[in-house]
Order: C-alpha cells, then sequence, then structure tokens
C-alpha cells in the first residue's frame, strides 16, 4: 500500500509505502454533519525510504489553520458534539527544529534589569520560581528567527501573558515600546 497526505485541499503529497503497524481497531468519530459514527482505523508506519520526508512545515500549518477555522465556525452544539467524539490520544509528527543558542548572560542582565517587573505591561511577575525569583520570561525585540541580535540591546524581560501576546500579534508600537526600555536597561543597585 501506498501513503498519501493532504494538507491543502485536492492536492495530494506522496509520503511512501506503508504496512501495518499495530492492530486494526474500532472508535466512534463524527460525520461531516456531526452525527456519530463507527469507523475503523488502521495504524500504519512508512516503510524503507518513505520514512525520511518531511512536508513543508507551511503545509502543516496551513492544513492545522484551515481545522482551526472550521472549528470556530461552528456552533456550539457541533463543536461540543465533535469535541465530546474527538480521539482521546493526541497524534505525533515529528520533524526538524531550528533553535538558536541564547546568552545566558544576556538573559540574566534583562530579566534583572527588569526588577521582576514586566517591561511591557508594568505589573509584577504573576509569581515566583522554585527559586523564589520573579517568573519572567526573555524577549528578543527583533526576534532571533527574523536576524535579531542577542544583545542586551535587543531583549527584555516579559510576564508569560505580554510574551505570548508579542508573538501573536508584535504590535508595532509595542516593539517601539520594548526598544526603549532595552536602551535604558540599566542595574540600579
Amino acid at each position: 500500500m501506498y501513503l498519501f497526505e493532504v494538507f491543502k485541499t485536492k492536492e495530494y503529497t506522496y509520503r511512501g509505502r506503508i504496512e501495518l503497524a499495530k492492530s486494526p481497531y474500532q472508535e466512534n468519530q463524527p460525520d461531516d454533519e456531526g452525527k456519530t459514527r463507527k469507523v475503523w482505523i488502521f495504524p500504519v508506519k512508512l516503510m524503507g525510504d518513505g520514512n525520511e520526508y518531511q512536508p513543508p512545515e507551511e503545509l502543516v500549518h496551513a492544513a492545522k489553520g484551515s481545522h482551526e477555522k472550521k472549528a470556530k465556525r461552528m456552533s456550539n452544539q457541533a463543536l461540543m458534539k465533535r469535541a465530546i467524539n474527538a480521539r482521546k490520544k493526541s497524534s505525533r509528527r515529528e520533524g526538524i527544529v531550528t533553535s538558536f543558542d541564547r546568552d545566558p548572560y544576556v538573559m540574566e542582565f534583562a530579566k534583572r534589569s527588569a526588577k521582576g517587573v514586566c517591561q511591557l505591561c508594568e505589573q509584577k511577575a504573576p509569581f515566583r520560581n522554585k527559586q523564589g525569583d520573579p517568573y519572567l520570561e526573555t524577549h528578543h525585540i527583533v526576534w532571533l528567527a527574523r536576524g535579531g541580535e542577542d544583545s542586551i540591546e535587543n531583549t527584555v524581560a516579559l510576564c508569560p501573558n505580554c510574551h505570548k501576546k508579542m508573538h501573536v500579534l508584535d504590535v508595532p508600537s509595542d516593539v517601539t515600546k520594548l526598544s526603549s526600555v532595552a536602551r535604558t536597561n540599566v542595574f540600579l543597585d
């Protein structure tokens, strides 16, 4: 048997030859109208060279985004039915991740300069870590993935909510504020 995946409507990506990985089983799943039906699941794995293929990250994100949009458009009743009948075990996808080695001295400098206060919302850190230090996360104003420097002029300390906000919204006025804050970060003993 051969496996093709669909990440975009009417676009099929060949993955390779497959074989049964575990015994087939049945589970309840909703159909397109939200009615529960029993379906057979055939756990498969790729054979040979085909297991090295990784679909482009853009395709994976686009497919995920499409499903998320569909979920947002559902009525509460349809969404509840879908969620109740969802698989209990999450699927897993392996891939190659790029990470950046960040300078621990720059990170610590940003946190100490903040003195336990988020440098965006200007509120105290929401909690303390196990060592008793105010919990703040370091953020690169110009993201490392976008070519930003790992320097004290580009690194600030944010509460978890503001950090997530910067990665989701990246509001220009917030970027401007953080750039100004980073330029003035100094220790006052």
